[in-house]
Parts: C-alpha cells; structure tokens; sequence
C-alpha cells in the first residue's frame, strides 16, 4: 500500500519500477490538478497534499479488509462509500479507480490492480462500477 502526497514519491516509485510510464503520468496529472484547484503559489516540489487528500495505490499482497493504514480504523475497503470506481488501463494492466470524498475538502483516490485480490473485494469492486 503506497500513500502518495508528494511528486516526488511519484517519481520514485517510477524509478524504483513500482508503477510503468503511464501510471506514473496519470499520477502526475492528478497531483497537478490538485495543486491548481487549490490556488496556491505553493512550488510542485514543495507541495504536499496530504491536507487535501491523498493518492493511495494498493498493491497485489494488501489487506484490504485492514485500512488503517491510510486512516480508516478497523475498516475494510467495502465498507466505503466511493463517489465512484471504474476500471482503468495503465501499462497494459487494469486497474480499479475511484474516490472516497471524506469531507468537503478531503478526499482518497484510491487506485487497485483488478484481479488480484479475494472474491468479496473483486465483487464489491465491480459492484461499485
């Protein structure tokens, strides 16, 4: 589970081989949109969105039956409530996108690879599209 607040942990995880080109760049665009919906002079590399929100990537060993990890105490994955999940392709591979709006100025872009987890996350997953 990768908790993104800053570029560069973008461009780290790309350098690493964590993510491909075009997850990294969907990333980029989203951390970027971030930055200039809030208005602030605050430099790229300066910037931390964890006050806003963040960018969680989940990988294939995750528990997402434990999310406590990015703050949500004793909560499964399906106990959220996201605006919306829809299945994304980045470097050839699907993954699961959405968002979980906490309040009006904080939001979870949660970002999963399909396929890879239990029946019960797959399910509550695609009943969520």
């Amino acid at each position: 589970m990768k908790k993104i607040c800053k570029m560069r942990q973008i461009e780290n995880l790309k350098k690493q081989g964590v993510i491909g080109e075009e997850l990294a760049k969907h990333l980029k665009e989203q951390f970027l949109h971030l930055l200039k919906s809030i208005n602030t002079s605050i430099a790229i590399y300066d910037f931390d969105m964890e006050a806003y929100g963040n960018i969680v990537l989940f990988e294939n060993n995750d528990n997402l039956f434990d999310l406590t990890e990015i703050g949500f105490e004793n909560r499964a994955i399906t106990s959220l409530f996201p605006e919306y999940v829809e299945v994304k392709t980045y470097d050839n591979k699907e993954y699961y996108e959405g968002i979980v709006i906490c309040n009006n100025e904080y939001a979870i872009t949660l970002i999963a690879p399909k396929g890879v987890y239990t029946e019960e996350i797959e399910q509550w997953f695609l009943s969520e599209i």
